[in-house]
């Protein structure tokens, strides 16, 4: 655990800010609070973000983050919270006097720091104006491109910027990227799957922007709805809005392979692209997404090195157009065993926490060390307080006595209202991993049964 930053880093655990614009437009009032409000939960795990120091600023205060700041090796990690949280991370800072205080005095004595978002907004960029012009702070953005290359970030992370600039700079896009076809309309969307039905090929139905599955849509052949059942369908949904829509063709995997690649683009002139890890992602249903697995296996696997190099010159050419940051390329293995490109997430990443705790924990090569897998929806039964949750799983936390690492590292505890929390398995192989998890899902359904 040696890596230190030598520069006063901020963490800006802006989660619903990103999303709240497309996660808005559910007409149902409960569902659009919970989606929007998951996001926020998220803000709990960035505390394994970016190493050691840091202030970490979520929505809301982390109740695990003292235990873990100790267990972990995080000594100087600390985090503040506004006191009337809004979904805008970045305008309650520049309202609330504590946290900018907070901000100031972290800056100090000399008035540099580092801003690490989860994205980069427009109230993020407001954010930082304000602290360069109002508060005479030095303000450095490694992650966040210039506020001229703004566009590029919300351009590349739709469906349809996606394939325009995939298409164009790989030359063999056609074997990576599902067949597929842009519409303007829902209309024109449903006559497009209906000819995918009709040759007897499912398609899958995408809104051009996108969180976590909501706004895709499969249809099947099976299904025998027409041009009109497709129309309806499509319609009773408020995501797809007044927007382009992307219909292609839907890639079979029985395995359920979802590889990620997250990579790490500098500023043009200040160093090289570089993959921070791969993955493969997990998922409860269709798109919902709830954790991913890292480890030796996954670099092994044929199709890893075409994911490699795509991602690598999408990363290349996208730096030459001004983006700065990380972003990940979300992809599918097919039966056929080849990987297929399907969207870029532009900002960091659901296993964004998993990389870094690892290579802190374990250093820059911890996936040749450990199996790492992370799920976001596991149950707490009647559990329902964070200080609970870890007094009743203290024997499997990380790191658990003996020789091997080994252990469970507690990461989102502010939904176990709903029962729910978030954690890393880390053991020696993806095997022991699961018997891991599957051992504290045991434990805390006994726990919950006599209790």
């Amino acid at each position: 655990m040696s890596n230190q930053n030598t520069i006063p880093t901020i963490v800006i655990s802006n989660f619903a800010e990103a999303h709240i614009d497309f996660l808005g437009r559910s007409d149902n009032p409960g569902e659009r609070d919970d989606l929007i409000n998951g996001e926020d939960y998220h803000g709990d795990r960035t505390i394994l973000w970016a190493d050691d120091p840091k202030l970490v600023i979520v929505n809301y205060p982390i109740a695990h983050a003292d235990f873990n700041t100790k267990r972990l090796g995080y000594p100087n990690t600390r985090h503040l919270a506004p006191h009337e949280p809004t979904h805008y991370l970045c305008l309650d800072i520049l309202r609330e006097a504590h946290l900018l205080d907070g901000i100031l005095q972290y800056a100090a004595p000399n008035g540099v720091v580092q801003l690490i978002p989860y994205a980069t907004t427009k109230e993020f960029l407001r954010l930082v104006e304000v602290m360069r012009k109002d508060y005479n702070l030095q303000v450095l953005t490694p992650e966040s491109p210039d506020a001229d290359h703004f566009w590029l970030r919300d351009y590349v992370d739709t469906k349809t910027g996606f394939r325009s600039l995939a298409s164009f700079w790989m030359p063999d896009a056609s074997k990576f990227l599902p067949f597929g076809m842009i519409c303007e309309t829902l209309q024109q969307a449903s006559v497009m799957a209906h000819w995918f039905c009709s040759r007897g090929e499912a398609c899958v139905v995408k809104t051009d922007t996108g969180e976590s599955g909501i706004g895709t849509t499969v249809i099947s052949p099976e299904s025998g709805l027409s041009v009109d059942d497709i129309f309806d369908r499509l319609r009773s949904q408020p995501f797809y809005s007044n927007e382009l829509i992307v219909v292609e063709k839907y890639i079979p995997s029985a395995n359920r392979m979802s590889p990620s690649a997250e990579v790490k683009v500098p500023r043009l002139g200040e160093g090289d692209p570089h993959i921070t890890y791969i993955s493969n992602q997990l998922f409860l249903g269709f798109g919902d997404f709830c954790g991913i697995q890292i480890d030796r296996g996954i670099y092994k696997q044929p199709w890893c090195a075409d994911l490699e190099r795509c991602t690598l010159e999408l990363a290349r050419n996208l730096q030459n157009m001004g983006y700065v940051g990380h972003f990940d390329l979300d992809c599918i293995v097919g039966d056929d065993n080849k990987v297929y490109l399907l969207e870029i997430n532009a900002r960091r990443t659901g296993g964004t926490h998993v990389h870094e705790f690892g290579k802190y924990a374990f250093g820059n090569d911890y996936a040749d060390k450990v199996s790492l897998i992370s799920f976001e929806a596991s149950n707490s039964g009647t559990i329902t307080d964070a200080a609970e949750l870890l007094e009743v799983l203290k024997d499997f936390l990380y790191p658990m006595p003996g020789d091997e690492p080994l252990g469970m590292v507690v990461t989102i505890t502010k939904p176990l209202f709903k029962n729910r929390f978030g954690c890393i398995m880390v053991a020696p192989t993806s095997e022991r991993a699961l018997e891991l998890q599957a051992q504290v899902d045991a434990h805390i359904r006994q726990y919950c049964e006599v209790k």
